[in-house]
């Protein structure tokens, strides 16, 4: 018989050694698929909820801009002026390579000429799923804007999956098809005739029509349903205004659809409210830049395509004639390093003959994830592609966007990544040695253990995933770029 004294005895021996392994236990493992392991520790006891994140509470009033109504009458932020005057914390200041400050200049001065040369400046800006939807572009856009001219959403997709966008709402046949440069979806055999949006479009005019078989028929596989080839009268893909756009966004002047046609002539119909204009698309071995005026206010833009072969499409354009125009591209999952797979004459016909001269750069959250001790090959990888634009946009100055602040829970808090520091530096080491500028936007939002703080925030201003912005801080990340971005034109102005 176990007496009772033996077997407290024995619990307290098994509760002191739990606590000591307890204690010595790290909060987390990371594993070798960028995941980690999360263990509850003796500390988490003593912990509180209440821990010490950045204080970001005059960031909002240092950076609040004028309110402007949406088309449906919602408010938005809106921009106001920027003066040299105005005093700018080290942090928020745009970074360049040693004794070369005047990288942004060739874009600058295009702004500055708008007046008199009445030419259409285009600014793109590449990121992951963190600008996804035209978060921080659609604003950024609109600041623009309103400072130098312009209207428009610039350069779209003709698809859009998750349905999102606040600027421009997009509806498609089911026929498109998508073939990108980045992603699950990406295949190395795949034709890599990657367009300035790192993808193409096509589409069949045949598909898989099923029937049902004869359920009266002795043989099972005549019972069967069957499928037969058909033929599709049209494939097409409609542009409308959305209700929560900003005024300019449905004020554009022109349509432009890059394509190539290697096959067979397409007749395209452009399809408004109003009119119908029909329009041959011809055979051409050569990227090709189609221009149609679209009069009027837009409200609805439908594009019919018939034919017997597709053509490749690289995106549509919806621009006006002058002023500055911003395109948002998304390449969701990315970690910035698929341009070197994309042709790069291709590339650089298209940003020559939509006249590029800004390039923005923002990705970095699906690197975090997986974390390591040395980032030194990503800052190759990052490099290569900095280099390779440079080389296909000669004309376009480059800004790199570092990485947002991310977090995950240990504990009962959330911290930063160990790595977010890390991949910043990395990034920033390879836009100094490709020749760019950089913007630290890990430190604009507060350094470390910011994106707690912006979570909390009430409203939030970013989500619960403590990785992507809310509307709000989108709004809010494209006021503190802005700012900067004037706070150097400033600058330039008054050399």
């Amino acid at each position: 018989m176990i007496k009772p004294f033996r077997s407290l005895l024995l619990l307290l021996y098994v509760g002191l050694l739990l606590t000591v392994v307890l204690y010595f236990l790290p909060p987390s493992i990371d594993l070798p698929n960028g995941k980690s392991l999360q263990f509850f520790t003796v500390q988490s006891l003593f912990e509180t909820t209440g821990k010490q994140y950045a204080d970001i509470s005059g960031l909002e009033k240092k950076f609040t801009p004028a309110v402007e109504k949406t088309s449906a009458g919602h408010k938005r932020n809106g921009t106001e002026r920027a003066a040299l005057t105005d005093t700018l914390e080290s942090r928020f200041k745009i970074q360049y390579p040693e004794g070369n400050d005047t990288l942004l200049y060739t874009f600058f001065r295009h702004l500055q000429g708008i007046p008199e040369s009445k030419e259409l400046v285009r600014a793109v800006h590449y990121g992951d799923s963190q600008i996804e939807g035209d978060r921080i572009t659609a604003s950024l856009r609109n600041k623009f804007q309103n400072r130098f001219g312009g209207s428009g959403v610039g350069l779209v997709p003709l698809q859009d999956a998750l349905g999102n966008r606040t600027s421009l709402q997009i509806k498609s046949d089911e026929a498109w098809k998508r073939i990108r440069a980045y992603g699950p979806d990406y295949r190395k055999k795949a034709p890599h005739n990657y367009g300035i949006m790192g993808s193409y479009f096509n589409f069949s005019f045949t598909y898989a029509h099923q029937v049902a078989g004869d359920s009266t028929a002795a043989d099972s596989l005549a019972r069967q349903p069957k499928f037969i080839t058909k033929k599709r009268p049209h494939v097409w893909v409609e542009f409308a205004k959305a209700p929560g756009a900003y005024p300019r966004d449905s004020r554009f002047e022109n349509i432009k659809l890059l394509y190539k046609n290697p096959e067979a002539p397409v007749a395209l119909k452009l399809q408004s409210p109003d009119t119908t204009v029909t329009i041959q698309l011809p055979v051409t071995t050569e990227p090709t830049v189609f221009q149609q005026p679209i009069p009027g206010n837009f409200k609805k833009l439908k594009l019919v395509f018939e034919g017997t072969k597709s053509p490749e499409i690289y995106g549509a354009a919806l621009d006006a004639n002058a002023g500055v125009v911003i395109d948002n591209m998304p390449f969701r999952g990315s970690s910035g390093t698929e341009f070197v797979r994309m042709n790069k004459a291709l590339l650089q016909s298209q940003f020559q003959a939509l006249n590029v001269k800004f390039i923005i750069l923002q990705y970095g959250v699906n690197v975090v994830p997986h974390v390591i001790n040395d980032y030194s090959f990503y800052e190759k990888q990052f490099y290569a592609q900095l280099k390779l634009l440079r080389e296909v946009a000669p004309e376009a100055s480059i800004l790199v966007v570092g990485v947002s602040d991310m977090s995950r829970k240990e504990g009962e808090v959330y911290t930063t990544y160990p790595n977010v520091e890390m991949i910043r530096d990395a990034q920033r080491k390879a836009a100094f040695k490709a020749g760019c500028a950089f913007w630290d936007l890990y430190a604009a939002m507060g350094g470390k253990d910011s994106m707690p703080s912006w979570v909390f925030a009430k409203p939030p201003l970013a989500n619960k995933d403590f990785t992507h912005f809310t509307p709000k801080g989108a709004q809010l990340v494209s006021e503190m770029l802005f700012k900067s971005l004037m706070y150097e034109y400033e600058k330039f102005s008054n050399r």
